[in-house]
């Protein structure tokens, strides 16, 4: 069996993992007003290209690739990416849980 999990970034680099997320969305801006429509995913003939295909709201439709050498990267990003959005949606959920029992 093959060990499929990533690495999780060493401490050390916490501190500036987290200054780049920081600064992403400050250059980011409104993410309400970037929400897509639809999306659709999908690799070149020769598999050397990850294509999205991103349709938004105005009904506009934008394509990027992503060179294969690029993916892993890609995907380092997008599991951390995801794991700080799961952070702050149960930071969320407990903030607004309301208290039962005793502690």
């Amino acid at each position: 069996m093959v060990d499929r999990t990533l690495p999780a970034p060493p401490p050390e680099l916490a501190e500036i993992i987290e200054a780049s997320r920081k600064g992403f969305r400050a250059q980011f801006g409104s993410f309400d007003e970037a929400l897509v429509s639809g999306y659709a995913l999908g690799t070149s003939e020769d598999g050397g290209r990850l294509g999205f295909q991103i349709v938004m709201p105005d009904g506009s439709v934008h394509r990027f690739a992503l060179r294969a050498d690029w993916v892993p990267q890609f995907i380092i990003e997008l599991a951390g990416a995801t794991d700080d959005m799961n952070q702050h949606r149960l930071a969320a959920g407990l903030a607004a849980a309301e208290p039962r029992g005793q502690a």
